[in-house]
Order: structure tokens, then sequence, then C-alpha cells
């Protein structure tokens, strides 16, 4: 990239694009010259819905920006979400032979030999990361560097992506002019923007619900220990509203923005919503909230069944941390979503101010991840 100031990032979600073209700005916070959001048909189920309009967004974006690819930008940086995503953990050693400190490049080979032997067909390595490193006297850290080892063993994490995305982005950033494409892991983008670095050294989870999509990532350390995504969402709720109450997926659109599920009121309590055509309506806010926490439930089931598929012991004390928009914008949805799940969730949000909002965790840790790389 030319000016190696600002970055040009793209992230996919399951309805909504988010594009944004900053740089660093003063005191960690970032100078943003371009940031918007845009709506399409998205994906479900590993399946972008209408991929042949993907290009014209990305387009629209870069001459919205005023940005001339080959001139002011030439590298693009795009966030590859968990349902195009898999890890895979594996171990790596090295033998020094004789006792002497450990160098940069003995952490640069683990790591190179664990992409070489990660080397699949049908996906592509996002990244390799560090989960811990075990020296010989069985000590682990997360800096070895610089630490007095006869050997030293990296256990790693692989973040991989679907090659058939990889090919759908190449293309079109080749089509648009660009010169190089970096892509780069969402969640664990969210894990090393959203967690301090000594909270990982012990294991954390994010929840990332989104329209119509889903994931639940295991963090430890620098790296992923575990990745699950699943499609359900917030559009689900949308639909089960829409279908119960016989209004428009826009109404109950609104109508999801009025709930309050903490709300235990008379069965005479009601919500009003204006239709389309200037009607006022009212619904029972009981009936309502039963429907929206009928589908919690489930998705609290799936999440509680990827937990039980990773690890039999998920202490309580273990972070949880809530991303994404479809519950952190329902009011109570972070909390129904604690009841159901028996743990504490905390908002994972970005740390810059007036951005401190979990449905913007995935686009700003993607920015953060951009300009480090």
């Amino acid at each position: 990239m030319k000016n190696n100031k600002f970055v040009l990032a793209f992230d996919i979600g399951s309805s909504k694009i988010r594009a944004i073209y900053a740089g660093k700005g003063l005191n960690d916070t970032f100078n943003v010259k371009g940031f918007k959001e845009i709506d399409y048909d998205g994906f479900y189920e590993g399946k972008f819905l209408n991929q042949e309009k993907i290009a014209s967004i990305f387009e629209d974006v870069i001459n919205e920006f005023d940005l001339n690819v080959g001139k002011t930008i030439d590298k693009l940086f795009i966030g590859v979400p968990s349902e195009f995503s898999s890890v895979h953990q594996c171990e790596m050693s090295i033998n020094f032979g004789d006792k002497r400190k450990v160098k940069k490049q003995d952490i640069d080979s683990l790591y190179y030999m664990a992409s070489e032997k990660g080397k699949r067909n049908d996906v592509e390595i996002v990244s390799v990361n560090a989960l811990s490193f075990i020296l010989d006297d069985g000590r682990a850290t997360l800096e070895p560097i610089g630490e007095s080892a006869v050997s030293i063993s990296g256990k790693l994490s692989i973040v991989y992506a679907d090659r058939k995305f990889i090919e759908l982005f190449n293309g079109i950033a080749s089509g648009l002019g660009f010169g190089a494409v970096e892509y780069i892991s969402s969640p664990l983008s969210q894990a090393l923007f959203l967690i301090p670095k000594e909270r990982r050294e012990e294991l954390a989870v994010i929840i990332d619900v989104g329209d119509l999509s889903s994931s639940v990532a295991f963090v430890q350390g620098d790296g992923l220990l575990g990745l699950s995504s699943f499609s359900r969402g917030g559009g689900f709720i949308t639909n089960d509203l829409s279908q119960a109450f016989e209004i428009e997926m826009n109404e109950a659109e609104r109508l999801k923005r009025e709930i309050v599920l903490s709300l235990k009121g008379k069965p005479t309590d009601i919500y009003e919503l204006m239709l389309n055509n200037g009607q006022m309506i009212k619904l029972s806010q009981t009936a309502v909230n039963e429907v929206v926490g009928y589908r919690i439930d489930e998705l609290s089931q799936v999440i509680s069944k990827c937990i039980q598929l990773f690890t039999r012991q998920f202490s309580s004390y273990i972070p949880v941390i809530l991303t994404g928009s479809a519950l952190t914008l329902l009011k109570g949805g972070r909390d129904y979503l604690a009841k159901c799940l028996g743990r504490n969730i905390a908002y994972g949000k970005p740390e810059i101010p007036g951005k401190e909002k979990p449905q913007l965790a995935s686009i700003y840790s993607l920015l953060n991840s951009a300009l480090n790389n």
C-alpha cells in the first residue's frame, strides 16, 4: 500500500457490509476518513445469497470515499466471518542443541513449520497464532523471546478460510484494480482487540450474534482454541414476530426495537406499533416477549451445545463476551441470554470514545488488526 498511514477494510456481516477507511489517531484512537454500512442479501449456511451484487457495493464505497486505487491505496483488507472459517490446533518444537536465548527467528520458524504442515486444498491459511509457548523446563509463556532454553515448543492455532470465499473476494479486488488483499479472521481480531492480553492467558469466550449467523469463539493467548458457527440470529426473531402477529418484516423490525424483555407487566400491558399504512395497533406485551424469549431460548441451547462440544469443564468464572447487533440492540437481550446460559455476560465494546457499542466491535477490531499488520 503506497499510503501506509491509512487502510481500507471491509467487514462482511451476514446482512450488512461495513467499510472503513482510517488510520491511527492520537492516544490509541482512530482517524476515520470514511465509514459506511450497507444492507445486502448476506449469506446463509455458508453461501452468499446474491454474490453478484457484492462487487458493485465495493465499487460504490471506493467512489464514495474518493479513493484512487493504485495511487491513494493499493491494498484491501477483508474480514473473514466465522461461517467461512475453521480452526485447527497443532504443536511444533525446536531443539537448539545447547542452551541459549530464544530469538524471533525461532518463533518465526515454529509458525512456518505449522503453516507448511497445515496446508490443505479446500481452505487457505489466514493466520497462525500462539496459544502458548512451552520452554524445556516446563514454563509456559506468551513472551518467549529472550528466555534461555535448550528447546521450545509452541501450541499454535491455525485459522483457515474457505477457498471459495478467498476466490470470490480476490476476484472482486482484482477487478477493482487492487494489487494485494489481506484476509483477517473476524473472531480472532475481536479477541485480540476486546480482551486484554493478561485476561487471554486463560480461556475466554466471545459470542457474536448477527442477523443470520452467529458464532462462539474460544480464545486463549494470541489465538483461537476453537470456533463454532451456526445459521441463527436476530433476523429469525424479526421473522418470528412478523409471522406471529401478521405484520411486515420492516414493521416487525420496528417492534423489536420497542421490546423490553426485562418487563414483567400485567396481562393488559401492550406495545403500540405504527404500521406502514399509518394504522396504530396494540399488541400484548406478554405475547410479544414470549415470542422473542422462545427464539433466544433456542439460541442459548445451540450455544450451550457448542460449549459442550468444545469442553466439558467450562467453569462459571470464565469470561463470556457478547458482540454483534442482534441481542445487544434488543433491550434486555443480553440479560435474557445470560439467564438461559446461567452465566454472567459482558458486552464486548471497542474502547474508543463515542464508539463503545458491541455492534461496532467487529469493524473496529478488523481496523485495529489491519493497522497493526
